[in-house]
């Protein structure tokens, strides 16, 4: 594999990562499900995983449906490139959230981040790119509220 070729899957599989924060903050339910392998899976401590595209799509419609604002912070990517099919990353999570509804310009009341984590991933290439085969969330630190 050239340096090149390691590149682009590492770009590839990083891009993931950031669309999966955007997509859940703005309700893309579609875009968000497809992130995903056919089979792939997303887990957080307080739900057994979600397996396959009806699972997580049923997953993110719930998590929408909250009424919550949202904003995912995803840093410290890293992606290791284990071979031209596969390669795994992690990722730094801080979530602020907010029930509250917005004022006249829109924004919301400021508080603690909800949760600061990290996500292990493994990634696959398939038909349609590279994907989610595995996402897991480890919380590190959470708002005693949520």
């Amino acid at each position: 594999m050239t340096d090149l070729e390691r590149m682009l899957i590492e770009h590839a599989c990083t891009k993931l990562q950031r669309q999966y924060g955007v997509f859940a903050d703005h309700g893309d339910v579609e875009g968000f499900t497809h992130l995903f392998a056919l089979d792939g899976s997303v887990s957080v401590p307080e739900a057994p995983p979600f397996v396959g595209h009806e699972a997580i799509r049923a997953s993110i419609l719930a998590l929408g449906a909250q009424g919550v604002t949202m904003r995912h912070v995803l840093t410290n990517n890293v992606v290791d490139v284990i071979d031209a099919e596969t390669a795994q990353g992690v990722s730094y999570l801080t979530v602020w959230n907010s029930r509250a509804p917005a004022d006249a310009q829109g924004m919301r009341p400021v508080a603690l981040p909800a949760t600061v984590g990290e996500y292990r991933d493994t990634f696959r290439l398939t038909p349609d790119g590279w994907r989610f085969q595995t996402r897991v969330l480890t919380r590190i630190f959470r708002t005693a509220s949520d």
